[in-house]
């Protein structure tokens, strides 16, 4: 991790948060989640000669894929989201009348880690927010896109969502690693697995 840089961008109507992770090094690094609005992103990412390889979704939610159609790099998405690619009803731009497609080639996650550089990101299923919602683990961070929060859970009051299946998500694939993980969600500040399972009070 010594090379290794985090990077948080809150942009778009939501205020998601796009993550940068990139070696310091050999200026590689690929983005977690990318909103549109993403103007501050680009401008940092050019300002300091990255090489962004990929982004990495946990979910096809409007507001963490509509930079898409701006960076066009390699994107990846679980099966199950792939539908709200372009979709505007289930991805929820329509809510807002500046509907949000994108048509551009998706990449399926493979059921192995992702590789970038030396390390593995990890893959974990999270459904419940929506149906292919992911988390992505890479050495001790965890972004957990809008499955877990700080204090919190992700909205299952919308298209193809469950309460039932998020809880579940979070108690057995979430919980079950390891306390001291940091967690960075989709939306407002970071947190740990310790702390969420001993203070969020949906558990």
């Amino acid at each position: 991790m010594n090379n290794l840089e985090l990077k948080i961008f809150p942009l778009g109507k939501l205020m998601a948060n796009s993550y940068l992770v990139y070696d310091r090094q050999d200026r590689k690094g690929f983005i977690v989640d990318l909103p549109s609005s993403c103007e501050t992103l680009i401008d940092y990412i050019n300002e300091q000669g990255i090489d962004v390889l990929f982004v990495a979704l946990t979910h096809a939610h409007f507001d963490h894929i509509g930079g898409l159609n701006v960076v066009e790099k390699p994107f990846y998405v679980q099966e199950e989201d792939r539908i709200f690619l372009t979709d505007p009803q289930l991805n929820g731009s329509a809510l807002f009348a500046d509907p949000v497609i994108i048509n551009r080639p998706s990449i399926l996650y493979p059921d192995l880690p992702l590789k970038f550089k030396d390390f593995d990101i990890e893959i974990i299923k999270t459904p419940g927010h929506t149906p292919g919602s992911v988390s992505l683990k890479i050495a001790n961070w965890l972004f957990t896109g809008d499955t877990l929060f700080y204090h919190s859970i992700g909205r299952t009051d919308i298209p193809l969502a469950s309460t039932d299946v998020i809880l579940s998500s979070i108690t057995n694939n979430l919980f079950s690693l390891n306390d001291n993980l940091i967690v960075y969600p989709g939306h407002g500040s970071s947190t740990t697995i310790g702390e969420e399972k001993k203070e969020n009070p949906f558990f």
